[in-house]
């Protein structure tokens, strides 16, 4: 059986989440600017959107996180306060919607638009990032899973509650990296077969939404808010698939019209 102690863990002197989340950073960086190389992009101007954008992520992660305050608030009756709000933690869903739209928002003020084909570029680069982030989460103890007594269980210590806690859990942390970076895989060829192209994000944000329905099943860490059995990042992920699912269909109804 699998130990682990999430309480005491550091690396190089680092929270693990800060140390794999910069490892993420500079893999997932670095395969952007390879990919503006090969397609022959302005690599300064758009690493310069791209790290900009990462300003949109920090303050997209934090918004969505007061956002699932007030939904754990009103999920267990509590009182609303402004510590709902400001005593909560970052949404990855947050993250990848602040940086998504910033990234936009700067292509169409540079460029007076937005290139399709960079966006295809970019959803390459986010479950690769995503794939260290929740690594560093399994090693922070934060986002773990259900307590279950499975062969795949871990004996884990960590904080729940403000209260050291050990028991078997699932790592759903683990699972969720290595489903992330199976979607990486499955986007870089689709990339380099030019397959769906100008249409990899709103692939990559479907099949992860769909994923996170189910993964969330196996969660055992609340603090985002569970109501009536939802939780907040199936509520995100049900409208994100709703709003892939019409502008898939907008576009192919788009292209069909072209083509007559």
């Amino acid at each position: 059986m699998f130990e682990y102690d999430a309480t005491t863990t550091r690396i190089l002197e680092m929270p693990p989440y800060f140390f794999f989340t910069v490892i993420g950073v500079v893999f997932s960086t670095s395969l952007y600017i390879l990919l503006l190389l090969k397609y022959d992009y302005d690599i300064p101007r758009y690493t310069k959107i791209f790290l900009i954008s990462s300003g949109g992520l920090l303050i997209g992660a934090r918004l969505l996180g007061a956002l699932s305050g007030l939904y754990k608030a009103l999920a267990g009756g509590e009182s609303i306060t402004m510590g709902t709000f400001l005593n909560t933690g970052i949404v990855f869903y947050g993250g990848l919607i602040g940086f998504v739209l910033t990234f936009l928002l700067i292509c169409k003020m540079w460029n007076k638009g937005v290139d399709c084909g960079m966006l295809d570029l970019v959803a390459v680069c986010i479950p690769l990032f995503h794939a260290f982030a929740r690594v560093g989460c399994f090693f922070a103890g934060c986002c773990y899973g259900i307590e279950t007594d499975s062969w795949f269980s871990v004996l884990y210590t960590n904080h729940v509650n403000h209260e050291v806690f050990t028991a078997l859990r699932l790592p759903i942390q683990l699972a969720e990296a290595v489903a992330s970076v199976v979607i990486f895989v499955v986007l870089l060829l689709l990339l380099f077969k030019n397959k769906l192209k100008y249409h990899l994000l709103k692939v990559y944000l479907l099949i992860y939404a769909i994923m996170r329905i189910a993964l969330e099943l196996f969660r055992g860490d609340e603090a985002r808010g569970v109501w009536n059995g939802i939780s907040f990042s199936q509520i995100v992920s049900a409208l994100i698939i709703c709003i892939c699912v019409g502008l898939i269909t907008k576009s192919q109804r788009r292209e069909k019209y072209e083509v007559h």
